[in-house]
Formats: C-alpha cells, structure tokens, sequence
C-alpha cells in the first residue's frame, strides 16, 4: 500500500509539473541576450590580452590611441553596449522578432514602434554555424535635459568554434538644452 501511495503520488506531482510547464508564458531569452555575449567577451578578452586601436572624434577633432585593458578595463569599455540589451522582464513582447535567410547565414531582427523604450532596434548577425559575426543596435534618450542617440556597431570574428571581439563603433549625437548638438564617434580595432 505504501509503494501504491509513493506511485500515486509521484504520478500527481508529474502530472501537476507536466500542466504548469504548458500553461507558462514564453521563456524571456527569446530575446538575444547581450549582457551575456558582452560579459563573456569582457572575460576572453582578458584572457587573451590584446592591444586595442582607437580613435575618438567629437565635432570633427580627431584623436587616436593604442591601448591595453585589464579585466576591468575591458568591463568598462564594453559596458555602454549592455544599452543595446532588450532582454528585460519589462520588455516582454516589446519588440517584434523576426528572422532573416541570408548566404552567409541568418540575421535576428528586433524592432519596435516605441522609442521611449530606449532601444529601437537590434540586429543580431549569424554566421551558417550560428556563431554571432555581428551585432547593431540604437539606443535613443530623449528627457528634459538632453537628447542623446548612439549607434552601436560591434563585429566578432571566428576564433575555434566561439567568437571574439574584432571591432566595435559607436557613433551619434547629444544635444544638451541651451547648448550646440555635439556629434561624436569612437571605432576600435582589437590588434594582437
């Protein structure tokens, strides 16, 4: 009788875990997740050390650098594209998610009629393995003290069966109240 009990019970536990999992929304990471794709690239990269080639140019000044990061180098420079991050409880079903075939491989496209929600748009470039090759995105900040748009731009190349940082852009403008509209853009290179 006790093992019939165990059974039974076993069977109604199944059964309940079988209903809750049909009737649960979907999973949020649906959505690509780029706060992942970014700490991961911080980590390998300081693993591996490399030099990184940047130039800086804000309204036409132009400045250029080669530079090293440590692991909180790398945290930090990479951090502004976690902006580009959608995947968010708050932004369930927020963004309409389509897929394109390509030659080279697929593209994921997120897109939204909603600017407030910060980003308008994330692309998510694959290659015919699906390993990520490159990633766009908008982010747009409209508030009472400023009007802020970056573009991001980052491409990886294929290192073994993963990916790696190649190069990465950022460019766009700010326009502060009672103050010009400054234009701005900032392209690295990862040299080794």
């Amino acid at each position: 009788m006790r093992k019939l009990n165990s059974i039974l019970f076993a069977t109604i536990v199944i059964s309940f875990l079988a209903c809750e999992t049909a009737v649960r929304e979907k999973p949020i990471n649906e959505y690509y997740d780029v706060e992942t794709l970014i700490d991961r690239q911080s980590k390998l990269l300081t693993e591996l050390q490399p030099k990184v080639e940047k130039s800086i140019e804000v309204d036409g000044k132009k400045e250029k650098d080669t530079l090293e990061f440590d692991s909180l180098g790398w945290k930090n420079e990479l951090e502004v594209f976690k902006l580009a991050d959608i995947n968010k409880p708050t932004l369930f079903d927020a963004y309409k998610a389509t897929e394109e075939k390509t030659s080279n491989g697929k593209i994921w496209r997120y897109t939204t009629e909603k600017p407030s929600l910060g980003v308008e748009f994330l692309y998510v470039y694959f290659d015919n393995d699906s390993t990520v090759t490159k990633l766009e995105a908008r982010y747009h900040e409209n508030n009472a003290l400023y009007v802020s748009e970056r573009n991001f731009e980052i491409n990886f190349k294929k290192s073994q069966d993963y990916s790696v940082l190649d190069s990465y852009k950022i460019y766009g403008r700010q326009k502060m109240a009672m103050k010009d509209e400054v234009t701005f853009s900032i392209e690295s290179e990862v040299v080794d």
